[in-house]
């Protein structure tokens, strides 16, 4: 299987940094295991080194279902390093991929097999791949005006949805509050993920994703669909925000 491991989405200090190669895990599990809610137990043998998740699976920062969320969704169909695994009181397997990181087993995919190498830490690089996936996931989602679900987006709904479920991080639903959701910068200095938006600071009229090459996407206007487009002199971006 060629298999491409995405990185977390859970902020992690650097001594959490988690190298999986094969079924060999190191680094994280003990300090894992340490936290573990006292009804859990913690299991030691035919741990996968590897799980998927199979639609977009929520974070929690304990291993039980009541416990609470950690503020973060894994994508559909991306690759996870595992810490530990433990069984709760109900005899649910639960997976952790970070520190204070559980997802229930039943919403993973073991993948025993693998031999390739998987990197626990986090990166703004594999969120930002996770962001323009997302992103051209939904092209040909046509405009609808206020629009914020995939039956249809304005062009700040569509941005604000697209980081939500990759990002799990909530940037406004309209583009004057997008403004405030990073570090204002020239166009030219934008890298992708980066929010694109026209119009003056304080009453900007569209916002955009950069995809990077000189390409962004957007939920363009009535009657169009969301789609990736050329950055050009006739319709310029103004300014960028770095949100990532």
């Amino acid at each position: 299987m060629n298999t491409k491991f995405r990185k977390s989405l859970v902020s992690l200090t650097a001594a959490a940094s988690l190298a999986v190669t094969g079924f060999g895990i190191s680094g994280l599990t003990n300090n894992a295991s340490s936290h573990v809610a006292q009804a859990a137990t913690i299991i030691k043998d035919n741990v996968p080194s590897v799980v998927r998740a199979n639609s977009q699976v929520k974070l929690f920062t304990q291993p039980s279902n009541s416990s609470d969320l950690a503020g973060r969704q894994l994508a559909v169909g991306s690759d996870w390093a595992v810490v530990a695994e433990a069984k709760d009181e109900s005899g649910n397997i639960w997976y952790a991929v970070g520190n204070n990181a559980w997802v229930k087993g039943v919403d993973m995919t073991a993948d025993p097999t693998s031999t390739q190498a998987a990197t626990q830490a986090p990166s703004s690089e594999s969120t930002v791949d996770s962001l323009i996936n997302t992103a051209k996931s939904l092209v040909g989602t046509p405009y609808v005006w206020g629009g914020k679900t995939p039956s249809g987006f304005d062009c700040s709904g569509f941005t604000s949805y697209v980081y939500q479920q990759a990002t799990g991080k909530s940037i406004g639903g309209y583009t004057v509050a997008q403004e405030s959701a990073g570090t204002h910068e020239s166009v030219q200095s934008a890298s992708a993920g980066d929010l694109l938006f026209w119009g003056s600071e304080g009453s900007t009229y569209h916002v955009g994703i950069y995809l990077g090459n000189n390409q962004y996407i957007a939920a363009p206007q009535p009657g169009e669909s969301v789609k990736v487009a050329n950055i050009s002199s006739y319709f310029m971006p103004s300014f960028a925000v770095k949100v990532l």
